[in-house]
Parts: C-alpha cells; structure tokens; sequence
C-alpha cells in the first residue's frame, strides 16, 4: 500500500513537471550502503554526549547520456566548479509507533573525483569521456571518504530542486572559521581548514540520548545531481537498517539487510505516504500518516513530512479537521534540542496548524514529527505545507493523504461525578452504514450498573451543580440498563445496517453507584451525539 500511493504520486507528478535545468536522459541511481563507521564521541559523560557517525555508499549511471564530471579548474588549487554528485545523509529511528529523524542537519559530501567502476546494477560501464560519469558504470565511497571534512558542506548552500551549488562565498571557499576580509576575498578557491575540528565535526551527528532510547534504526542517503530531470528521481534516495549499540565506552554499529530505494519514511511500519511538489517551479514534499485507534472513542494521528527536494522549504502543516471535532495531546518534534525554535500550533475553524519559528523552517534532508488525537475518524483528503521563503511557485503545496474528516460522534459536553469515578460514554468507531460491530461503551466503576437512553433530539438541560442531561425526554427512543464488569466497562451494540439514512442520535449513560453526586446515587455521562449513517463534518 505505502509503495503504491508514493508510486502514483510520482506518475501523476512527475509526468506534468521537470524543473528548468534538467537534463534528458540523466539518471543516476544511488542503490546502496555498504559500510558505516563511528568516529567518536564528544561533550558530557554517555549518554549526554553526542556521537558522530559516517556512512558509504554506491552510485550507478543508469541513465543514457554521460555526467560531467568535475570538481575545479586547473587543479586542486584551482576555481572551484559545481559540476559534480553530492550527497547527503540522515539517521532515522521507529520507536512507540513513530519514526523521528535522530541526526542533526548533518554536512553532506561534495563528491568531486569521478571513478569509473565496473559491475554496477545498471549494464556494462562503457567508455567515454574523461571528467565524466559515464553510461552503466558504477562508484563506490567508503566512510573514510565520505567522512572527509574537506569535502562535507552545509546541505543548506544547495538548491535541491535544481541541484546547484554557488561554490563563491561558500563554506568551502570563506573557510571555517571564515578568512579575514570576506566577502573580499571570496574567489572561488578552497579556503577550508579543518586543523581544529574534533573527531565528530561536521559529520552524521547523533544525540547520544536518542540512541540509547533503543528502537530501529534506518541509515539513509540523498544523491543530489545537477540537472537530474525530476522524474528521473525515484532512485535518489535510499536507507537500510543499522543497528546501534552502547558497548560501554564506545558506540558501535551494523548494517543488516538490505538497501532499498526511498525514503526511511516509507519503512515506517503501518503508515502511508504520499508525495506532491509546488509545479515546475520548485520541488516535492512526501507526507507520511499513521493512524490508530479508535481508544476511548479517539484516533491518535501521526504525521511526518520530509522535505525531498523542495528549495524554499516549510513554514507550515495545516492538516483540515472537522470544525466540531475534539483535538487533544497535540504535538510536535523536529530535529534539535531547542524548546525555543519549535512550532507552534493553532485552531482555526476547520484547520488545525502547525506553524514553523522563523528560524526553524522545515529544509530538504529533512523531516519533521506532528501528532494529535481527535474523535473525528480518517478519511481522504489534502494537507497543505505553505511554503517558507519568497520564490516561484504557488505559496503552497497541497499533498493527498489522510485527514481528521469524519465526525460520526460528536461530544456534546462533559458528564458529572467524582473525580475517582467519572462516568463517561463513547463509541468504538464509526456510525457508517453499514457497520454491523458498531457500539458503545459505558466505563465507570467495577460491577455497577448504568442506564444507557438514547433519543431522537440533543439537549442541554441542567439537572443539578454541572450536571446536564444531553438527551431530550420527550424524544426518547431508548433506555437500556446495562451492568459493568469487573474494569468497570459495559457495551451496548447498535448495529447500523446497509443504507441506513442519516439520522441523528442523542446518547448518554446515568451510572448507578454509591454516594453518587446525582441524586444522592448517580453518576451522568458525557453527552454524545451520534450521527448514524451521516458521512463528513457536522
């Protein structure tokens, strides 16, 4: 399923659009992980340190023309070119239903030698030019050359979508720290020095907590070309389980099975992605959902959203929720330690948004966390990812997925009892017809008993200090004593039958019990309307 809607998202994608640079017939195919390695640690004793981690890879031409291929003119001392492959890397982890990106905005390499190997997944490494990557060959980086400082750059000087760099007034070319007079002295040479570098700069860094919280976790690498048509970008990326270990006083790591093409997201158990990008103008957003539930008459919704290739990056996740819906333990992770740079989130009528910090736009290599729970069930529709910085394009990007738009049992308001035993009443899915299972669950207190009324009409009437009766006495239908068991749970089935039509239902539960608020013996549910047969939002 998750391979089907990313796969359909491309066809319809990338078959309308190619961003203005591409080159036909271009496709390079980056199709493994071979090797990983750890290079050390740095700051306070494990695991409040942080540790740094590099990773290899294998690349193929598998398209039909030649890629040039050359890092400066003149030599190594010479104008630095933009004419080259570059990659870069994150570290991702599945843990208590989630994946999370557990890697910093790790440096990504700029690959400037071209090697010519053969045996590669994509026919025989033909002959041609020199300074290119040529038809069917193959190359292969250790992590001793990925892990090269001299070669790792901020992933933030490149364009993703076009997939160029400026190498003038680069961090390669103003050096780190920057050399004295820039921007006057800005002229294109390498500049870089990495003399005081510890053994973890620049490299994959990792906080040492997020490893030691255990999990899975996938190794992940992004090959960006130059003029690489967009739909030729299926096999940019690609990610393969790496086990991480404290051996006791230093990280260690495996690679287990085996690479495959896509993003770590895909590998998310039981959730779906979709993919959709702003046009011809700039690139994609993929926006992975996982839906569980419902528990408590509530579904727990997780979302993550990795920016692909998109330039002018995300200020924004507005996820459509009906109106009326409850929405509850909302939240929110990106990639660092800063409470400062999150987002933040706001309710609008039918919209609830997710709003980026000014200095925490969502950049490509990247993906961020939001989650929520809400009684309102799944159903198809759009999120919206506005874009952060002024650019072409529209100012936002639509993605089909999965949103909060099915409001079957609408909360009417809160019951009344003590605190230690609030009675309360919700449903165990949705109203739809036909559904068959559908029902609803009384909890309070083991063994008591609970009136279970339904009626034609809601109300709202007071019946003592907060407490109010949301079913209209003079539209009753039903009324039902049920007993709880031994956890304090009781379900009452209301089957909804094929082409069932709309109707709505009040429902509400008085629990029976001693020293209740309610009349001396009763506890009062919450209200709930149920809406059987009804599609949408109220």
């Amino acid at each position: 399923m998750k391979r089907t809607l990313l796969t359909l998202a491309l066809l319809t994608t990338t078959a309308l659009t190619a961003q203005s640079n591409a080159v036909p017939g271009l496709d390079i195919s980056i199709y493994d992980i071979p090797t990983s390695t750890f290079y050390g640690r740095r700051g306070p004793a494990y695991p409040n340190g942080e540790a740094g981690l590099v990773i290899g890879h294998s690349m193929a031409n598998c398209g039909s023309v030649h890629l040039p291929w050359r890092g400066w003119l003149n030599g190594y001392n010479g104008t630095m070119v933009d004419t080259y492959p570059k990659i870069a890397f994150l570290i991702a982890r599945e843990r208590d239903g989630r994946m999370v990106q557990i890697s910093g905005k790790s440096y990504m390499k700029h690959s400037r030698h071209d090697y010519n190997f053969s045996g590669g997944p994509c026919g025989s490494c033909s002959s041609g030019p020199s300074d290119h990557f040529r038809v069917g060959c193959r190359d292969t980086y250790s992590p001793s050359w990925n892990g090269n400082r001299v070669r790792l750059g901020p992933t933030t000087e490149v364009d993703p979508w076009t997939g160029s760099w400026e190498p003038q007034g680069s961090y390669f070319d103003v050096g780190d720290p920057s050399q004295p007079g820039y921007p006057h002295l800005a002229d294109s040479v390498q500049s870089l020095s990495t003399s005081g570098f510890d053994s973890i700069d620049n490299r994959i860094i990792i906080r040492e907590s997020e490893m030691a919280a255990g999990g899975s976790f996938r190794a992940q690498c992004h090959l960006m070309i130059k003029g690489e048509p967009v739909g030729e970008r299926a096999n940019n990326i690609v990610s393969r389980p790496i086990h991480l270990s404290w051996s006791g006083s230093s990280w260690q790591e495996s690679l287990s099975g085996s690479a495959t093409s896509g993003s770590a997201l895909e590998h998310w158990t039981g959730a779906t992605t979709s993919m959709a990008g702003n046009g011809n103008e700039d690139g994609r957003f993929l926006v992975a959902v996982k839906v569980t539930g419902p528990v408590d008459g509530m579904w727990h919704y997780e979302y993550a959203v990795h920016n692909i290739d998109n330039h002018r990056g995300a200020a924004s996740l507005r996820i459509p929720v009906c109106s009326t819906a409850r929405v509850e333990n909302v939240g929110f992770r990106d990639i660092d330690a800063d409470a400062l740079n999150d987002w933040t989130v706001s309710r609008t009528g039918g919209s609830l948004d997710f709003l980026a910090s000014a200095t925490n736009p969502l950049d490509w290599n990247t993906f961020y966390n939001f989650y929520f729970d809400s009684d309102a069930a799944p159903v198809g529709g759009d999120v919206s990812v506005d874009q952060a910085r002024l650019g072409p394009g529209a100012l936002s990007v639509a993605v089909s997925t999965s949103v909060p738009g099915l409001l079957g049992n609408v909360y009417l308001g809160p019951g009344c009892g003590s605190s230690a035993q609030a009675t309360t009443i919700y449903a165990t899915g949705t109203p739809s017809a036909p559904n068959p299972g559908y029902s609803v669950v009384v909890d309070g207190g083991p063994s008591n008993f609970a009136l279970v009324v339904l009626a034609q009409q809601p109300s709202a009437l007071p019946v003592g200090a907060g407490c109010s009766l949301y079913v209209d006495n003079t539209q009753l239908l039903v009324s039902q004593l049920v007993t709880l068991n031994f956890v304090g749970q009781a379900s009452y089935a209301l089957p909804i039958p094929a082409a069932f039509p709309p109707t709505d239902l009040a429902a509400q539960a008085i629990e029976f019990y001693p020293g209740g608020p309610f009349l001396g013996w009763g506890g009062v549910s919450n209200g709930l309307l149920i809406r059987a047969g009804g599609v949408g939002c109220p």
